[in-house]
């Protein structure tokens, strides 16, 4: 995603390849999809929130040659350490890290605690993953948080404890690999609507939710199960590289 507080532009979780595009490893990903928008369609970056590098459908090829260009990444610690490149600064759960911009006073971004499979000991075959929290000076009505691949664990439930969220941008799609097993590895359609009932959002944006065929619930089903429920009013529907204004 991109996202423009008043001119300071942040990159969420980059990943420009091509649809077709094959990674071969562990787990074989099938990239399905073409972005709509490359780097040189968005222009300068101040930001990278980059919620995990070691899948490819957070950061593929292209993303990783992207990112050396911006200025600063929030990532992982164990994100520093694997791509060894000097603008990238790691965050621990609830570390926060205040950004220095004239465009946007009191920008902070805090980590948020994921959980990347179902079970722990799925998780830590998963690895270290991180949502971010964004408040700055004048918000009336909560924070804009993007909730990382992560499955509802209590984690979420500590989030909503702790913060007040106007907006939340969640990964959802039921990613994961049924010829393996049937656990969701990033939030179910049912897990998306459970977050935004228990945060009691203003606005839910939906993301990570296309363009890879280990994506086992398709747009259409998200998107019909939420316009049926109680959350129907706060869903915000974006269209691939078309800019959409929120009041936060």
């Amino acid at each position: 995603m991109v996202i423009n507080l008043n001119g300071f532009v942040i990159v969420t979780d980059p990943a420009f390849d091509a649809a077709g595009t094959v990674y071969e490893g562990p787990r074989t990903l099938y990239k399905t999809g073409s972005p709509k928008l490359q780097p040189q369609d968005i222009g300068p970056v101040d930001l990278v929130l980059l919620s995990h590098d070691q899948h490819k459908d957070n950061l593929d090829n292209a993303g990783r040659e992207f990112i050396k260009s911006v200025k600063q990444v929030l990532s992982t610690p164990g994100a520093v350490e694997r791509l060894a490149q000097g603008n990238v600064r790691g965050l621990y759960e609830w570390q926060s890290v205040d950004m220095a911009t004239d465009k946007v006073p009191g920008l902070r971004i805090t980590a948020t605690p994921c959980q990347h499979a179902p079970t722990q000991e799925q998780t830590t075959i998963s690895g270290h993953v991180i949502g971010f929290m964004i408040e700055w000076d004048g918000q009336q009505q909560g924070a804009l948080w993007i909730s990382g691949d992560t499955v509802y664990f209590d984690g979420i439930e500590a989030i909503a404890k702790q913060f007040k969220v106007h907006t939340a941008v969640l990964h959802v799609g039921k990613a994961g690999f049924p010829e393996i097993n049937y656990m969701p590895v990033t939030f179910t359609t049912e897990m998306a609507i459970q977050t935004v009932r228990l945060m009691n959002v203003e606005k839910f944006i939906p993301t990570h939710i296309q363009g890879w065929k280990h994506f086992n619930e398709q747009p259409e089903y998200l998107h019909d199960q939420v316009s049926h429920s109680d959350i129907k009013e706060k869903l915000i529907w974006l269209q691939p590289g078309v800019p959409t204004d929120i009041d936060i």
